[in-house]
């Protein structure tokens, strides 16, 4: 996994509310940019593409509403069937399949990594969300935006569509992320017993919001 090491999560009190992210797609169809986006608010347009990394997210929030995500941006391969690793599946508790709607090829293999995570998670729960990226490229569009939503209705999951070199889709870049840990969090209460408590989402929404209200008059000034 080009030096990337999957570690079996140790459920102490530090590990135990961090929710484990996998971001899979074909090569060049923008994983790193996005999950840079979500975790710095910035694009990031240059990056070696062979490299895979984890990084810890925590809004540092005090009580029971802190998201604490750690993302795995892995290296896309040409040829998945070939190079899966199965320790994707097996590290993760949700999966973010990244196609790009510039080339066809990347919405097939994202069909064809949904089967693998599937064939490899079986019978275990998991969550996932299908993001197609670079919509701001419309005259190049290979993929309609009725076929990625078909596909998310066929494996239930959100969909989203989204360009995360534009400033102005930072909101739904991190909707992308944020939504999905809501979902996991939802999920383990259920089954520790817990009762739901009312997400922070929203406030997180609202900060990012007046964020980019505040560039956007500034670039205007």
């Amino acid at each position: 996994m080009n030096g990337t090491r999957l570690l079996k999560p140790q459920h102490t009190s530090e590990t135990k509310d961090v929710c484990r992210v996998v971001v899979l797609g074909y090569p060049g169809v923008g994983k790193t940019a996005l999950v840079v986006r979500f975790l710095t608010k910035r694009f990031l347009g240059e990056y070696c593409p062979t490299l895979e990394s984890i990084y810890r997210y925590s809004s540092d929030k005090s009580d029971e509403d802190d998201v604490r995500m750690d993302i795995l941006d892995t290296a896309g391969h040409a040829d998945t069937q070939s190079c899966w690793n199965e320790g994707y599946a097996l590290w993760g508790d949700c999966f973010v399949l990244v196609y790009s709607i510039t080339e066809e090829i990347s919405f097939k293999e994202v069909q064809n990594l949904r089967h693998l995570l599937e064939a490899a998670k079986r019978q275990n729960a998991y969550f996932c969300v299908l993001v197609g990226n670079k919509n701001d490229l419309v005259y190049d569009r290979q993929v309609t935006t009725s076929q990625g939503q078909e596909l998310a209705d066929d494996i239930g999951c959100k969909f989203y569509e989204v360009s995360a070199c534009e400033w102005n889709q930072l909101p739904q870049v991190v909707d992308i992320f944020i939504d999905l840990h809501a979902t996991w969090r939802r999920s383990k209460q259920a089954r520790d017993g817990r009762p739901r408590k009312s997400s922070s989402s929203t406030k997180f929404r609202q900060a990012i919001q007046k964020v980019i209200s505040g560039k956007s008059s500034n670039v205007k000034k």
